[in-house]
Order: structure tokens, then C-alpha cells, then sequence
């Protein structure tokens, strides 16, 4: 029979992993132990997909009336149906470690495999632990999610992933990760997150499924190595070489990243539009001088803004050698579109569209935002990877 028991007491990142050294793997006495709630597999799909990782055990099972020298009665039985959801006393000190500390028989460690086996795997929702470097993570805009809750896309790679080509069978350079709200990160791996260094980590318990590795609840998120796991063709150092993306090609999919070269075939006049932005802190919310219309008012500096620095927004439309028959779409980057528009300008300081026509582009790093078949079209937006290095 399998139990959650749940202590609701506020831990700091670093008790939450003080706990973990000192209860994985072992057996424990709880004290006040009271039944919450008897849940199914129905009623609670992610409990249950991380017993499903955990069966069968790995000492018989005993089953009354039956010789427990059978040993294929462990692997007849089909995983439990139900799961009782405990509480606890509040204070961890009430848990208390048996048989000084030893790894219990019953305990079966995470089983950490490559990306590449992951993706190889059968589309079940079943639970995977990998190690995987983070490139590049987008935030995922919802109005009914609150600020802490965030949620957000981490796009990931490993060296098995960037070792092989793309091939017929369709093993991508890297792939998405979902993070939902229900996933909590402590403080570490969130500040390794937001650094503009791309970081290991180590994605115990995350679901396979639905043609996706999604972070839920039960997830856990670390920057360490993990203290007990079996390993398959694991790789857990950092890649020092760059990061290679797949070429836009008729497989990319929506949501993914690639790179994409091409030339300049049009430009959506519609949606490109310039901005003054403080040349000292890169407010792009300046206001006009109340005592000189000429210059800039910086509210965050306090100061005149003199000499602007113009931001722009452009979407182009390329044609590219890796999709000739199809319309390419992509909102570039700062960096970029200065390079384009680099003594493309009139006298009075306007550009013409024909002035950027049949210039080159490329290698681009994107985001794939959309891809429809009828009419063939793909809209990419530029983005910038997160830079090598450790954290």
C-alpha cells in the first residue's frame, strides 16, 4: 500500500534538502499520524504516475494464503489503485530515521537516463529524471495565473541530443520542458533560472506525455547531483562546445527553437514602429521635457535625456533556401535590425523599404510561434540563448 504524508510546515530551500539527505532511501517513524483523505487513480493522475515509476517493488510482495517464495508474484500484481493521503506532526524534528540510517530494501532510486532515451520512449504519462542543460526559457503568458505562480517553458539539451543529427527519426538539438504553477522551486534553482548563464539541472520526477516533458507537482528541480539514482547513459557535465539548434526545416514544429538564415523578400510596415529610450537605464517610457520639447524626461534617473537611444521593432518576411515554398516570418532582435538598417537611412533619418530588400540574414537564433500548412507559413521570433558559463 502506498501513503503520501504531507508536513505542513514552511521550510527554507536549504531544510528542504537538510531533509532530504537525512530521509531518502530510509526508513522513518512519523508521530501523529491522521488519515486525510483515501484518494483514486482517477482523482489524482500525477500521485499516481510516480507510484507507477516506483512498481513493482523490489522485495516480494507478501500476499496472504500464497507461498511467498513465489517470486513472480511481484510482478503479477498490478500497481495499487487507491493511495491514502496522510498528515503529520508539523515539526520535522517528530520523523525520526530507523536502523541508523540505512537504505531501506524497499527504496527503488530515480533511474536517470539521457534525453535522447527519454524522447525514444513510448508517449505515457509516466515520470523521467534527467540531467539537461537550460539554453533558453520563455515565460508563459496567462491572465488567470498570478505573479507567483508563474509559468514557463525551459528549452533544455544534453549531449546526447547535440552529438547526433536530425535524422529520420526526428531527434531534435533540443527540447521543451513545460514548468507548471504547481511546481515549486526553492530559491537556487530560481535565481540559476533568472541568471543570463545558461545552468545544469537535474529534473528528478518529471511527467513524460502528451508529446511533452511537463513539470508538476511532486517534480523536484536541483542543482546538485542527485544523492542516490541508478544511471543509464547519463551525462551530467556541461557541454563546453556551443550549442547547436536544428535549421528550419519542414519539421519544425510550433514551440520549439531553430536557427534560420535567408534574405530579406518584404517587411510588415504595419507592425514596425521606433521608440526613444534612455541612453543611462533603458527606459523605454520616456517623457517629453516639460520646460524644452526638444529632449527627454527620464523618470526613473530623474534627469534630462539629451541624446536618446532609438529602439525599433521589425518583422521581416525571408525567403529561405530551407523552406523556398513557404512564407517566413521573423521579429528580430535589437542587434539585428541595426545591422540591417546600417546606412540604409534617408537624410531625414527615415528608411524605405526597398533600401532593406535583398539584404542577407543569418544564422538566426527563433522561437517558433506558429506554423499552418494552408497557406504554408511559419512565424518566428529572433531570440538571444543564454550565454555560456557556470553560475
Amino acid at each position: 500500500m502506498f501513503s503520501e504524508v504531507q508536513l505542513q510546515t514552511p521550510c527554507s530551500a536549504e531544510d528542504i534538502e537538510q531533509h532530504s539527505r537525512r530521509w531518502e532511501g530510509k526508513s522513518c517513524t512519523l508521530a501523529g499520524i491522521r488519515i486525510l483523505q483515501r484518494t483514486t487513480r482517477g482523482r489524482a493522475l500525477g500521485l499516481f504516475s510516480l507510484i507507477d515509476s516506483l512498481w513493482p517493488p523490489l522485495v516480494p510482495l507478501k500476499v496472504p494464503g500464497q507461498s511467498q517464495d513465489c517470486e513472480a508474484i511481484k510482478t503479477k500484481l498490478p500497481p495499487p489503485s487507491f493511495c491514502y493521503i496522510l498528515m503529520a506532526q508539523p515539526d520535522p524534528r517528530h520523523v525520526n530515521v530507523g536502523e541508523e540510517g540505512q537504505i531501506s530494501n524497499l527504496y527503488l532510486p530515480p533511474t536517470v537516463h539521457s534525453l535522447k532515451e527519454i524522447l525514444q520512449v513510448g508517449d505515457f504519462n509516466q515520470r523521467c529524471s534527467f540531467w539537461a542543460q537550460v539554453i533558453y526559457r520563455r515565460l508563459q503568458v496567462k491572465c488567470s495565473v498570478s505573479a507567483g505562480q508563474r509559468e514557463f517553458w525551459l528549452f533544455v539539451t544534453d549531449f546526447t541530443l547535440q552529438s547526433g543529427a536530425k535524422g529520420n527519426c526526428g531527434t531534435p538539438k533540443t527540447i521543451p520542458v513545460y514548468f507548471a504553477s504547481s511546481c515549486v522551486l526553492d530559491k537556487k534553482v530560481m535565481e540559476a533560472l533568472t541568471n543570463a548563464c545558461h545552468c545544469v539541472i537535474f529534473f528528478k520526477d518529471a511527467l513524460r506525455g502528451n508529446g511533452r516533458i511537463i513539470c508538476v507537482e511532486r517534480t523536484v528541480l536541483s542543482l546538485q547531483k542527485p544523492l542516490l539514482y541508478t544511471a543509464a547513459e547519463a551525462d551530467f557535465s556541461e557541454m563546453t562546445s556551443p550549442v547547436k539548434l536544428d535549421e528550419l526545416d519542414s519539421t519544425t514544429q510550433a514551440n520549439s527553437i531553430c536557427t534560420t538564415r535567408g534574405t530579406i523578400s518584404g517587411v510588415n510596415e504595419s507592425t514596425a514602429f521606433s521608440w526613444p529610450t534612455c541612453n543611462r537605464c533603458s527606459n523605454g517610457k520616456l517623457e517629453q521635457h516639460p520646460q524644452n520639447r526638444g529632449s527627454y524626461y527620464c523618470s526613473l534617473c530623474s534627469q534630462t535625456v539629451i541624446l536618446p537611444v532609438l529602439k525599433m521593432q521589425l518583422e521581416v518576411f525571408l525567403h529561405c533556401p530551407s523552406r523556398p515554398h513557404c512564407t517566413v516570418k521573423v521579429k528580430l532582435l535589437q542587434k539585428t535590425i541595426s545591422s540591417v538598417l546600417m546606412s540604409s537611412s534617408s537624410e531625414d533619418g527615415s528608411y524605405e523599404v526597398k533600401s532593406v530588400l535583398g539584404k542577407e540574414v543569418g544564422l538566426l537564433n527563433c522561437y517558433v510561434q506558429s506554423v499552418t500548412s494552408h497557406p504554408s507559413c511559419v512565424g518566428l521570433e529572433e531570440i538571444a540563448l543564454l550565454e555560456a558559463g557556470r553560475n
